[in-house]
Order: C-alpha cells, then structure tokens, then sequence
C-alpha cells in the first residue's frame, strides 16, 4: 500500500468499522484528495514529509475560493483560514490513522504547526429578531405550524440541524421533557425542553403532523414522508428573509440559544452537556460573548455614569 488512493480506500473501511459518519469520512477523504492532487497520486505515501504539507498550505493560502469548483465562479476573496484548518486536520486525521495502523514508520504530519484560525465573534440574533422570525410562520396551518414548531425547538434546545432532522417519534419524551438526538460520532444524549416548546411539539404531533409514510422520524413533509435536513435548512432561511434578518441558517440559532441560556443565568458546564460538545472550548466562545453582552449593557445603563456630578 504505498499510493493515496490505496490508503484511502483502507481508511474508509477502517473508519466505517470505528463507526464514523460518513460526514466525517467525507470530510476527511476530500481533505485527503485535495492534498493528493497537489503532490501528485502516484506519491508513495511512505516518502511523505511535513515540508510537502507546508508546501500545501501556503499553496491553500494563495487560493482563490472556490478556484477549480464544478458549479461555483471563482471568487478574487482568497480561502478562509477556517478552510484551510479544516483541510489540515482531515489530514492530520488520516495520517494519525496511517500511523497507529503501521502503515508508515513516523507521522510527519504530527510536526506541522496548523495556521491558528483568526477569531470572529458568534453571529446571534437578538430576542426581537428572533420573536420577528417565529412570527413569519402561519400557526393556523398544518405547515406553518410545522415550521415554527421547528425553529421554536431550534432555539429553546440548541441542538444541530442533522439532529433535529433526525429525531424519531420515539425520541421526544413529553412526560420527562426530553429528546433523545444522536449527535457527533453517533452520540447519544438527552436535551431538555422548555414548556412552550413542550406545547408546541405536543400540538403538532397531535393536530398538525400527517400520518408517517413509511418513516418514523417525527418531523414529516405535509405527504407524511421524513423531512430532509436541506429542506429544513431552506425552511429556516427563507423565513430569515421574509424577516429581514441577514443569515439567517440552523447553526445561528444555535450560536444564539448557547448565549441566551447564559444570559439568562445557565452554567457553561451545563450547556456543555446539552449542545453535546466534547470539551469546554466552544462553550467558553459563547461565554465570553455573553460576558461582552453584559459590559455593553453596563456601559448604556451605567449607573455611575447617569450621576450628574
């Protein structure tokens, strides 16, 4: 086994055996194929150095996004340093795999430092913004009642677009007001919800949801089939739209569900456990964004600063 594609086709089977989602097996294999076509297929695998991934990524950093891509115009705005660390750790991943495997001797991959990520703030809506988006949905339909009783479980629980889409029937427990989501690496955990969303899930289920076609999954299309996390994801941003808001997407309701629950007095260790995050470094970004939220209302309601002394 010497060359990329013989290596890849051996950590596909090795990945799927472990268990991974085939996102991460994609994610990982894209970033392989990538680095694969810049050296050259027929590399041997074993003659690989950490220059060659150095090489790379200067090569990523001098790219155009979206340079090469079958349906998308090239952009003059260069690759984001969050695309590159992206492709750095997928194939910092595969060669750890090649590593603890015995397929290479050493991991020179193990000696490169990843360019560190510039930080940006958490894009969150306000609690207007989001009162704004809910009030886009038609409750007095089977449809819209639908699509706000998804967005409303988007923001009162945090949970990922692929495991509100996901959720079975069995996995909402009204008595004990819980889902039950499968998250990263096939995790499973329970998150809370509150009492309107509580009332919003059993309303739907009840009035609003059709008869399944086929399919246990809770979330249906107005036929009864399962509905796609693309569909749900178009949902969501065209009522963003209709709204006036600017980005509007799943993951942003997630960003602003984490700083509202600390806002509101929730513990990062807590919500840690409820968005399914596996260390406390996501959790402190919006921790530290609350925190900013509170010293600019300090700042506009500073008592001191009303004294006319």
């Amino acid at each position: 086994m010497t060359t990329f594609s013989d290596a890849l086709a051996a950590y596909r089977i090795c990945a799927k055996a472990e268990g991974k989602s085939p996102k991460t097996i994609r994610w990982v294999t894209s970033s392989v194929g990538y680095f694969s076509d810049f050296l050259g297929d027929n590399q041997k695998i074993t003659t690989i150095t950490a220059n060659d991934l150095r090489h790379f990524i200067i090569a990523l950093q001098e790219r155009s996004k979206f340079q090469n891509h079958p349906f998308n115009k090239p952009q003059k705005e260069k690759l984001s340093g969050q695309s590159i660390e992206t492709y750095c750790r997928g194939i910092r991943a595969f060669f750890g795999y090649l590593y603890r495997e015995g397929l290479i001797e050493s991991n020179p991959i193990e000696k490169v430092k990843i360019p560190k990520v510039p930080k940006k703030v958490v894009p969150t809506f306000s609690e207007k913004e989001i009162e704004k988006l809910l009030a886009q949905a038609d409750k007095r339909t089977d449809r819209g009642f639908r699509d706000y009783a998804i967005m409303l479980t988007f923001y009162d629980t945090g949970i990922r677009l692929s495991e509100l889409a996901g959720l079975k029937e069995a996995d909402v427990d009204f008595e004990q007001g819980y889902l039950k989501v499968v998250g990263k690496g096939n995790k499973e955990r329970y998150v809370p919800f509150g009492q309107k969303v509580a009332k919003a899930l059993l309303k739907y289920k009840l009035k609003h949801r059709p008869e399944p076609q086929g399919t246990d999954r809770f979330w249906l299309t107005m036929d009864g089939r399962l509905l796609e996390a693309g569909r749900i994801e178009k949902i969501i941003s065209e009522f963003g739209r209709r709204a006036g808001l600017k980005r509007c997407y799943p993951h942003k309701l997630r960003h602003t569900s984490s700083v509202m629950y600390l806002r509101n007095g929730g513990d990062p260790f807590t919500l840690q456990k409820k968005l399914g995050h596996v260390s406390l470094v996501m959790t402190r970004h919006y921790a530290n964004l609350a925190d900013s939220d509170v010293r600019s209302a300090h700042l506009k309601y500073s008592p001191a600063d009303r004294l006319r002394v």
